[in-house]
């Protein structure tokens, strides 16, 4: 039985691949779309048990194990999502059922206890069923650092640079966008209540965006909050908000007039993981975004559900 449960979610991750390869359904801000539905994963650290209390011992210290983390990591994530704001419009928006095909690989070439470098590769492609203008492909390479600066792991510092370029498929795959990501983040992972599975995930955020076009230079200052719940080993409810700010530096008449953002996201998702190499979500996300040129002000509301393939050696 547990032979042909190992199979079946073989085959399901093997699957998945296929399947986003071959699916199509019937530009804007492309990059603002990757960055609400997918980003490279961050590897947040979850919190283990530092004691343990016995009848006869008394409280002891618990001998802590940590594996190193697998060298080489290939996931895909098949998302097919419903957006009443296709291209973030202040006014008129356009809605459309959408499909995110992400593949994702990275690679750890060297770790220690508490360092993880890692270099990732990563492809997005994204289709909308009535609004092909918003097609996009997008590359995203990039080198990141993490350190693991606590007794408890509860702590983590991830330094990246990441480089992305974003092409239109309907346009001989013109590139119609590119920037380099410098971004730093710390974050703290909290058990609410002994022996509840229940948890507080909270980030800082801070990351300078080198856009080209220049117009859209920006630093971002962003918070996380995120409750995760495991009702079952194999479930997880996770609930999350995130206030940003973000602050453009060229002021261009016309497009950037002295541009300031404010962007309040917040979502809710379930996932059930069968196994290691497969899960199944669905998620509803809600985003509005405040801006002192009202010109780029938005809310847009994403239900979704998403496959993800995992396979790590």
């Amino acid at each position: 039985m547990k032979r042909q449960s190992h199979l079946f979610c073989l085959g399901l991750a093997a699957g998945l691949t296929l399947a986003g390869s071959s699916f199509v359904l019937a530009q804007s801000p492309a990059a603002e779309t990757i960055q609400q539905k997918v980003g490279l994963p961050m590897q947040t650290v979850s919190p283990l048990p530092t004691s343990s209390s016995d009848a006869d011992l008394g409280e002891i210290d618990v001998v802590q194990r940590y594996p190193m983390p697998e060298m080489f990591t290939f996931s895909t994530t098949q998302d097919f999502f419903y957006t009443d704001n296709v291209f973030y419009a202040n006014t008129a928006p356009i809605a459309s059922l959408a499909y995110l095909g992400s593949y994702t690989g990275s690679f750890v070439p060297y770790s220690l206890r508490d360092w993880t470098p890692r270099i990732t590769f990563q492809y997005n492609m994204v289709r909308y069923d009535s609004a092909a203008a918003g097609d996009f492909d997008n590359e995203n390479l990039a080198f990141s650092n993490q350190y693991v600066f606590s007794d408890d792991r509860a702590w983590t510092w991830t330094a990246a640079i990441n480089l992305s370029r974003y092409t239109a498929p309907h346009a001989n795959d013109a590139q119609f966008y590119k920037e380099v990501v410098y971004d730093n983040q710390i974050s703290h992972v909290q058990q609410l209540l002994k022996g509840t599975p229940l948890f507080l995930i909270a980030a800082y955020d801070l990351a300078y965006h080198q856009a080209n076009p220049g117009a859209f230079d920006r630093l971002d200052n962003g918070l996380s909050f995120s409750l995760s719940y495991y009702p079952v080993s194999q479930v997880s409810i996770n609930f999350y908000v995130r206030p940003a700010a973000r602050i453009y530096f060229t002021d261009v008449t016309g497009v950037q007039a002295d541009r300031n953002d404010f962007n309040l996201s917040e979502g809710l998702d379930v996932t059930w993981t069968p196994c290691k190499y497969a899960a199944i979500s669905a998620d509803v996300s809600h985003a509005d975004d405040y801006s002192n040129n009202v010109g780029f002000s938005y809310s847009d509301t994403s239900p979704g559900v998403s496959l993800t393939g995992t396979y790590k050696f």
